[in-house]
């Protein structure tokens, strides 16, 4: 082989490796706790363990397609389509909080009314 097939070879095995490495750390979720729940930063991937709840009552909720995640002290607002017959079993989930000017929503769950950020669930692990 000559120095430029050699160098080639080189430069795309590069290529591949560094798509590769982009492409992890464009996919991994940084793994959090009530802490960070309490005031998460928008639009960050992140991953924790809490217990679902159910769906929250209320009269816009009547469907029951938004419910709540208690993680330690400190409440989630999630869509309920990915946690279906999980309600009261610990569960961890991947997703990002939702990018919004909208403070914390409060809700009425189990005859109390919690305050929680809104989260969209991209992975139920």
């Amino acid at each position: 082989m000559d120095n430029k097939k050699i160098i080639l070879i080189l430069v795309i095995i590069i290529v591949i490796l560094i798509t590769m490495i982009s492409f992890t750390l464009l996919t991994s979720y940084k793994e959090v706790d009530s802490n960070y729940v309490h005031a998460p930063l928008p639009n960050e991937k992140v991953k924790f363990t809490g217990t679902y709840l159910g769906p929250y009552d209320n009269i816009y909720n009547l469907d029951g397609a938004s419910g709540v995640i208690q993680v330690g002290s400190e409440y989630v607002i999630v869509s309920t389509d990915k946690l279906k017959g999980l309600e009261g079993q610990t569960v961890t989930v991947k997703g990002y909080f939702v990018n919004d000017d909208v403070e914390a929503e409060t809700v009425p769950i189990d005859n109390k009314y919690v305050t929680g950020e809104s989260f969209c669930i991209e992975e139920v692990v």
